[in-house]
C-alpha cells in the first residue's frame, strides 16, 4: 500500500508569517511586505533563512493585543482573557487599580521624539490608573490605550524627555501629534495630511527641520496612534 509523500514541515518564521497574515488580514506576502514597509525579497528571506521578525511581531501583538507566545511560537491562545494573564502582569494590574479605576498599561518601549529608537521589546512595566468618569468624558475606550515614555528634545515645548504618553490607538487619521513608526524607527512628530496625499512631520522644537513623506513612500509609514495626553515634570 502506497502512502502520499509527507510534506515539509513549516518553518517556524514560516508559520509566524501566517500568523500576521491571519491577524491582519493580509493575504499575501507581497502585502505583508508592504504593511512593514519592506520588499518582498526580505519577507522571502525572512522564511527561507529561518529568521524570526522579533521588532514586528511585538509592534503587532501591541496593535492588536495579541499574545506574544502565540504569535512567535503559537502556544495558546491568540488573545487571553484577563483570567489567563501571567500572574506578575495580574499583580500589577491589582497594585495600580482601584475601584472606578482603570489600567492603562506602561509599556517599557522607549518612543524617540528625535533621532528614533527601536520597538524592540514589550513589557508592562507598570500600570497607569484612570478614573473611568475622566475615560468616558475624554471619549476614550480603556482597550485602545497604551502608554509609554518620551526620548528624545524635538517635541520640546509640547513634550519633554521623560514624558509619560497617553496614546489612543484608535485614532490614526492626522493632524495632529502621534506616534508612528517609519521604516525601523519609532517617533513622535506632528503630523499633516497635505493636499498632494504627501504627510508633513514636524517637530515642536524649531532646531530640527519639518519632513514630508511623498505619497509613493507612505508604505513605510505605520501611524500606531494619536498622543492623547501627557505628563512630565513643571518646567
Amino acid at each position: 500500500m502506497s502512502t502520499a509523500p509527507h510534506s515539509s514541515p513549516p518553518t517556524l518564521s514560516g508559520a509566524i508569517m501566517e500568523r500576521m497574515k491571519a491577524i491582519t488580514g493580509l493575504n499575501s506576502d507581497y502585502k505583508l511586505a508592504q504593511r512593514f514597509g519592506k520588499s518582498t525579497s526580505a519577507i522571502h528571506n525572512w522564511r527561507k533563512r529561518g529568521t524570526i521578525p522579533v521588532d514586528e511581531c511585538i509592534e503587532l501583538s501591541v496593535e492588536y493585543d495579541v499574545s506574544l507566545d502565540w504569535l512567535i511560537l503559537g502556544r495558546g491562545p491568540d488573545r487571553p482573557d484577563k483570567s489567563s494573564s501571567s500572574k506578575h502582569t495580574m499583580d500589577l494590574e491589582h497594585q495600580f487599580i482601584q475601584k472606578d479605576y482603570s489600567g492603562v498599561p506602561l509599556y517599557d518601549i522607549e518612543a524617540a521624539a528625535g533621532p528614533g529608537r527601536l520597538f524592540d521589546h514589550e513589557h508592562v512595566s507598570s500600570f497607569l490608573s484612570f478614573h473611568d468618569e475622566w475615560i468616558t468624558r475624554e471619549g476614550l475606550h480603556t482597550k485602545n490605550l497604551v502608554a509609554i515614555r518620551v526620548r528624545g528634545d524635538s517635541m520640546e515645548n509640547t513634550l519633554k524627555n521623560g514624558d509619560t504618553v497617553l496614546i489612543n490607538r484608535a485614532i490614526t487619521n492626522p493632524d495632529g501629534v502621534f506616534l508612528i513608526r517609519v521604516g525601523d524607527e519609532l517617533r513622535i512628530k506632528r503630523l499633516q495630511r497635505l493636499s498632494d496625499g504627501s504627510l508633513r512631520l514636524s517637530s515642536d522644537n524649531s532646531y530640527y527641520a519639518p519632513e514630508i513623506i511623498a505619497p509613493e513612500a507612505l508604505q513605510n509609514v505605520h501611524i500606531i496612534g494619536h498622543c492623547h495626553w501627557h505628563s512630565g515634570r513643571v518646567s
